[in-house]
Order: structure tokens, then sequence, then C-alpha cells
């Protein structure tokens, strides 16, 4: 009798030390994944085995502090960057077409100038045109939204961005080789603007938005 309550008593210990390795264990991996990511690859497979991703740096965020409003104390600015790659089969040469822009995902921040409506939150957005990854030259970087006024865009809102500054095109466009690697390069920022004037009314306001991208069929 007195063996069998030893093996039993030694059994619910087995059993308790292997519930706690394991919930250690679950809680331990969901943390190492619940982090801030630094990249966030998508993949994305076309046809003829040649294959896309998408890989951005995270979120731009932007919070205006106390110190921020001093005479001369210059702007704030957020920023993100992101690579499209693409590769196409070794069979053929082919497309690859995507859609980009900013989806806003907080904003507060309010206009604090008389007259009103001068930009305190300005969103910029440049590509650097597509290029092989072989070659030592890359091509010139091309600014297709410039300090675009989003002082007071609205939380949800996605700010797409055209192909050509100003344009209403917003397919945008790889075209590889048969077996080459080319590349889209972009650089977003988002920038508070020192006035030097009254901007108290900003205090503590914040943007966060962040870089969305979806593959599309090239037309």
């Amino acid at each position: 009798m007195e063996n069998r309550k030893n093996t039993i008593l030694l059994t619910v210990i087995a059993v308790a030390t292997l519930l706690v390795a394991v919930v250690g264990a679950t809680f331990a991996y969901f943390t190492a994944q619940g982090g801030e990511a630094v990249q966030t690859p998508v993949d994305v497979t076309t046809a003829q085995t040649s294959n896309g991703s998408f890989v951005t740096n995270g979120e731009i965020s932007i919070t205006a502090d106390q110190e921020d409003f001093y005479q001369g104390a210059g702007n704030k600015t957020g920023r993100a960057t992101a690579t499209v790659t693409y590769t196409a089969s070794s069979t053929a040469a082919s497309d690859f077409c995507y859609t980009v822009g900013l989806q806003v995902t907080n904003n507060n921040f309010v206009y604090t100038t008389d007259p009103t409506n001068t930009p305190e939150l300005t969103f910029t957005a440049r590509k650097q045109a597509s290029s092989n990854t072989e070659l030592e030259e890359e091509s010139p970087a091309t600014t297709l939204i410039d300090a675009q006024d989003i002082t007071t865009t609205a939380a949800s809102t996605l700010i797409q961005i055209p192909t050509t500054a100003g344009g209403a095109e917003y397919i945008h466009q790889i075209s590889a080789g048969q077996g080459a690697t080319v590349r889209d390069q972009w650089d977003f920022t988002v920038v508070f603007v020192n006035l030097d004037s009254d901007q108290n009314a900003n205090t503590g306001k914040s943007f966060a938005g962040q870089i969305k991208f979806d593959q599309v069929e090239c037309s």
C-alpha cells in the first residue's frame, strides 16, 4: 500500500512538473514572437515559379512632447523603409505588380495656427526605381509624395502612393528578365513641423501608421 501511495505521489509530481515546463515553454514562445517586429517579410508567388517579397521595418510613430516646442527645436521625424524584391523564373521574363500606401492607425494632431491649415504633420514617400541586384549603380530615387499635409488625417485612412508625383495610377510594376532579380527600395517619412509658434495644443498628441503592400494583377 505504501509503495502504491509513493507511486501515485511521484506520478502527480511528474505531471505537475511537466505542466509547469509546458506552460513555461509556451509563455517563452509567445514572448519571443510577440515583441516589436523589426522586419515583416510577406512572400508571394506568381506563375512559372517566380516569386516576390515585401519587407518593411515596422511602423512610423511620432509623439509630440513638451520639449519639442521651444523655438529653434527643429522638426521631429519618424521614418520607415521597405524593399520589394522580385525574381523571375529561369524560363521566362515576367512582371510583378503591387500597391503601396501608408495605413494611418492613430492620429490626434490638430492645427494650432491662425489662419488654420498650416501643415504641422507631413508625409513624404520616395521610391528608388527597380534595378537589377547585380548592378553596381542604383537608379535615382524619385519623390512620389512630397510633404503632403496629414495633420488631421483620420485613423483608418489609407494614403495610397501613386507611380508618379501627382499621378492617379497606383499599380507599381517591376519587370525582370529571365532568371533575374530586381527590387524597389522605399523610404517613408512623417515629420512634425516646428513652426516656432504656439503649438502647445499638440502637446502629448501622437501619430502612428504602417506601410501596407498588396500584390495585384498587372494590367
